[in-house]
């Protein structure tokens, strides 16, 4: 059983390493957790406020994007 969860606790911190690189995309294409949030969000509603809320979300992902690059080239220089 310590040898199991020795394993289990070695493969989380192996695995735990590449979720940065994973994630790390274009600004412009959503993640698979994107587009689950957006479904989440969306769910229930109209398809006018749809668009809305999407709309809104894809402006916001993107500023925080271009914040995070602007501060990775000011940090980088």
């Amino acid at each position: 059983m310590r040898k199991l969860v020795t394993s289990v606790f070695i493969l989380t911190l192996i695995l735990g390493g590449f979720s940065m690189p994973a994630y790390a995309t274009d600004c412009a294409k959503g993640t698979a957790i994107d587009r689950f949030g957006d479904w989440f969000c969306t769910l229930g509603k109209k398809q006018k406020r749809k668009d809305r809320i999407l709309t809104s979300r894809k402006a916001n992902r993107a500023v925080a994007c271009a914040e995070k690059e602007a501060q990775e080239l000011v940090q980088g220089a």
